[in-house]
């Protein structure tokens, strides 16, 4: 599961079941703001990270 406090720059994450992926540009940790509690979703599952 994808919380946006641990996503990384540089990472991409995929909808399992669209295929959306998404590219994280600037993280929580490079903003200093983080106030997410629940996964990044999309078509209602978490995203998971691209390997």
């Amino acid at each position: 599961m994808a919380h946006c406090h641990e996503m990384k720059s540089g990472e991409v994450y995929i909808c399992s079941s669209c295929g959306l992926e998404l590219q994280v540009v600037k993280s929580c940790a490079d903003t200093g703001a983080c106030s997410c509690t629940e996964p990044v979703k999309c078509c209602g599952k978490p995203l998971e990270l691209k390997k």
